[in-house]
C-alpha cells in the first residue's frame, strides 16, 4: 500500500488524477487488467461514507494505456464539497481478493467562483 500527498483541490473545477499499477516484486507496470475493479472512495476527514465515488464499474477511472488509469470527477461533483480535508482511498479487486493500493489525504479549497 502506498501513502498519497495530494496538492489542494478546488470544489469549482473537474479534478483528474493519475496512477500506475506497479508489480511490487518486479517493478514492472502492470497492463493486463483483465478482470480487475479498480475503485475510489472520497469522505470528509474522519466520517465513515463516501461523498464520492469513482470507479472501472462507473466509468469515473479509465485505462489510458501503458498501465495508467485515470480518475475524473467533474466540477458538478466537486461542487458538493465543502472546503477541507478529506480521506482518499483507492483499492484494487480481481478474482475476489481487494488490495489497498493507496490512501491519502485530499485538501479541497474553495475556488470562490460561483456555483
Amino acid at each position: 500500500m502506498y501513502e498519497a500527498t495530494f496538492q489542494p483541490i478546488s470544489n469549482r473545477a473537474d479534478w483528474f488524477g493519475t496512477f500506475e499499477i506497479v508489480d511490487d516484486d518486479t517493478g514492472s507496470v502492470i497492463e493486463n487488467i483483465d478482470g480487475i475493479t479498480i475503485k475510489i472512495d472520497l469522505r470528509k476527514s474522519r466520517d465513515c461514507y463516501p461523498v464520492l465515488s469513482a470507479s472501472t464499474e462507473n466509468g469515473k477511472v479509465t485505462d489510458s494505456g501503458n498501465g495508467v488509469f485515470e480518475w475524473h470527477f467533474t466540477r458538478s461533483d466537486m461542487t458538493q464539497l465543502c472546503p477541507g480535508s478529506y480521506d482518499f482511498g483507492l483499492t484494487i479487486m480481481r478474482d475476489e481478493i481487494t488490495i489497498q493500493e493507496l490512501i491519502g489525504v485530499v485538501p479541497i479549497v474553495d475556488g470562490v467562483v460561483s456555483r
